[in-house]
């Protein structure tokens, strides 16, 4: 595994075998493998574990439900869950600020991406998996959704009216019936929703000068680690800066490689092209339809495509619906 393949932090394995969601027989042989290996918890919780590696130790147990146990994995977060976050998350001064800071994901985590923005109305986080493996991508969705509730409780210590949102393509229907009221299962893209009036809330735990103390630290780690940013998170912060075509000529040309050794990389990361295209397209045609006043013609020239014809064709595909009528359904 290079330094910018996608991994999950060790640490997420330990807890996981200390929550009891496990079966007892599981987690005693993951316990005997780990003395096999003599890998000792403080030693897996500080490594980087492969997306395939995970999955791999998933399929080897047909008792266990992936789906619901990632859920009720994002039930039991706590507010030292979020390893070298977990401080400054907690000294935030509103949730708003608490939410705003998983731009620094990137320290903790390269196989998801959230990403916290503000309507008239609203605060939203939308999360998009890139781990590689379709598997893990829907439960990197499941756990965040529930884990992202779940702080918002401990945070403020009060139980702000969320709506979560799945995206579809992540076929987490089997589960629907498990999940709360406030979940659905059919999104263009997946969310937590916050009301404006909730994201005031004051943290519980808020302590000023340790707070700014550690954004200072976690700014200079964030930049200093850039050299070794995944590909897939370099192509995006490329379409997100707008500057250039968003197709792949463009993007192979800003990066200093031939589009041969961009396939060639992307699919290193088990991905391609147009797939982080579609996801970028989805997470941003939601964010100005939900937003923005703007005119469908405008939302169809900022990402990228020719006409509106060309852009509520592909809204349609995604959602079921054009993108006029997602507008007027969701507010």
């Amino acid at each position: 595994m290079t330094p910018a393949s996608p991994y999950i932090p060790g640490h997420y394995l330990v807890q996981l075998m200390d929550s009891s969601l496990l079966p007892v027989a599981t987690t005693d042989y993951l316990k005997q493998h780990l003395v096999k290996t003599g890998l000792d918890p403080l030693q897996l919780s500080e490594a980087r574990l492969s997306p395939q590696s995970l999955e791999a130790l998933l399929n080897a147990w047909p008792d266990i439900h992936p789906q619901r146990l990632a859920f009720e994995f994002g039930q039991q977060v706590t507010l030292t869950s979020q390893g070298n976050l977990s401080l400054l998350i907690m000294t935030a001064p509103t949730l708003r600020e608490a939410l705003g800071l998983y731009r620094f994901l990137p320290l903790l985590t390269n196989a998801v991406s959230l990403r916290f923005y503000e309507t008239e109305e609203s605060g939203h986080i939308q999360i998009q998996p890139h781990s590689g493996s379709a598997m893990l991508d829907s439960l990197l969705v499941l756990y965040g959704c529930a884990g992202l509730e779940r702080l918002c409780t401990l945070l403020t210590g009060q139980t702000p009216p969320l709506r979560i949102c799945v995206a579809k393509e992540y076929g987490v229907h089997d589960l629907a019936p498990a999940l709360p009221e406030n979940w659905q299962c059919d999104g263009v893209i997946s969310s937590l929703t916050c009301p404006s009036n909730a994201l005031d809330l004051p943290c519980q735990y808020a302590d000023s000068l340790t707070h700014h103390r550690l954004l200072k630290e976690l700014a200079g780690q964030l930049a200093s680690q850039q050299q070794t940013v995944p590909l897939v998170s370099r192509i995006r912060q490329l379409l997100t800066e707008g500057r250039i075509a968003p197709n792949q000529e463009s993007i192979a040309r800003a990066l200093n490689m031939s589009r041969s050794t961009l396939k060639r990389q992307l699919t290193r990361e088990h991905t391609h092209f147009q797939a982080i295209l579609t996801h970028f397209r989805k997470e941003n045609a939601v964010r100005l339809l939900l937003g923005t006043t703007l005119s469908l013609d405008q939302i169809a020239e900022q990402l990228g495509y020719s006409d509106q014809t060309n852009f509520s064709h592909a809204f349609r595909q995604w959602s079921g619906m054009t993108p006029g009528q997602f507008r007027k359904h969701s507010r």
